[in-house]
């Protein structure tokens, strides 16, 4: 992860730690139909295909 993405998910898991509530609540007009399981699937099977098991 680069300096900032690194920064972007330690600002969010300390302010969910510490009570944060957004500013704009997630709705049903606001929240995407997109699962979980189906973002995985799209998303970061095809990043791991090209993993080795050596970690390259």
């Amino acid at each position: 992860m680069s300096p900032t993405q690194v920064e972007a998910v330690m600002g969010m898991s300390t302010g969910l730690r510490e009570g944060y509530v957004p500013e704009q609540p997630r709705t049903p007009a606001t929240t995407t139909g997109t699962t979980l399981g189906s973002w995985a699937w799209a998303e970061l099977r095809p990043a791991w295909q090209g993993h080795d098991e050596d970690g390259g």
